[in-house]
């Protein structure tokens, strides 16, 4: 059974955003571009490995949570990319989609693609301490302790994993998607005796969606770019230009003649991703690109937006799935 599904991380819709809104020849696309495709990338080699997963589940034995983010101490996260839980034991799978040779030790991966050398922290240490954390956080909870190996999922099948006859770990944890069901029945035989009930699985299912965090990074921040940098309007998802305007009681986008019915909100949900979740009469004009200030209230009164404060003073609240869902029952 799934309790909570894998869900296109939001940093990927950041992204997007952020290339809408820049000009063509802003010195930072590229390193925008890159990290849009290693996000896609990953995310990919993820869903690969959620088939291998999810083919394991018919028998009702297993419950299964993706994508979760669990606190840590000092306002910190960690992240497992997939928990599978049982009654005798959990299992962390943490994917990495990574072309080229691989080569692990103790301290870090070495990849080696077209000659070249990139190191990356190695994710065998990053799985086994997300068992290390988990376990700190269930006890914390008055959880009964699990065995709760880890193993490292190869998802790029265009890899190849070097041995090390050094680091044992290595032939041991890192596995391919293919390989997660022998893996798991090895796991299974041998941790057979039960260590929770029925009772128990349901109260972590509570806990650890309850504690789940989102992640909410700042793209703006992370690639040093500033609010008036970004590019003001409306789209038309016509022809993809910023040219939408108000004609009479429509919106019509300048160069297709099209008319454009969620210009608006898409621009919304751009705000949102980029800037911030709670706008005002001013700043919702001055991102959209509406002159008028009585227009501008008339929209953001249609939309039903929860707000703070007089008229003159009005602070709106945003919500991304709120209006995801208002753009979607008008299509």
């Amino acid at each position: 059974m799934i309790k909570k599904k894998r869900i296109i991380p939001i940093i990927i819709f950041m992204l997007e955003a952020l290339l809408r809104r820049l000009p063509q020849n802003h010195p930072k696309r590229s390193d925008i571009v890159d990290e849009l495709s290693r996000r896609w990338a990953g995310y990919r080699g993820e869903q690969s490995l959620d088939y291998y997963v999810e083919s394991l589940l018919d028998g009702g034995k297993y419950v299964v949570f993706h994508d979760l983010r669990l606190p840590l101490a000092a306002e910190k996260c960690f992240q497992i990319d997939t928990l599978i839980i049982s009654l005798s034991f959990f299992v962390i799978l943490e994917g990495k989609n990574i072309l080229g040779e691989l080569f692990f030790d103790p301290n870090q991966l070495e990849r080696i693609l077209d000659d070249k050398v990139d190191i990356f922290p190695n994710p065998i240490l990053q799985a086994e301490n997300q068992q290390y954390f988990l376990s700190a956080l269930l006890e914390k909870h008055s959880i009964p302790q699990v065995p709760n190996p880890s193993f490292v999922v190869i998802t790029n099948p265009n890899s190849i994993i070097k041995p090390n006859p050094h680091y044992p770990a290595v032939s041991q944890k890192v596995i391919r998607p293919a390989a997660i069901r022998t893996n798991l029945e090895m796991v299974s035989h041998k941790f057979r005796n039960p260590i929770l009930d029925k009772k128990d699985i349901q109260k972590i299912t509570r806990l650890l969606l309850k504690l789940h965090t989102p992640d909410r990074p700042n793209v703006m921040e992370r690639f040093q770019i500033r609010e008036n940098e970004l590019l003001r309007g409306m789209y038309c998802h016509a022809c993809s230009r910023l040219s939408v305007e108000r004609k009479g009681h429509s919106w019509v986008c300048n160069i297709c003649s099209g008319e454009e019915k969620h210009g608006l909100i898409n621009a919304l949900i751009d705000y949102i991703l980029l800037v911030d979740s709670k706008t005002t009469n001013g700043k919702f004009r001055d991102f959209v690109g509406i002159p008028s200030v009585h227009v501008a209230s008339k929209i953001l009164k249609s939309l039903n937006l929860t707000y703070k404060g007089d008229r003159r003073h009005r602070v709106y609240e945003l919500n991304l799935n709120d209006l995801r869902k208002l753009r979607d029952l008008d299509e």
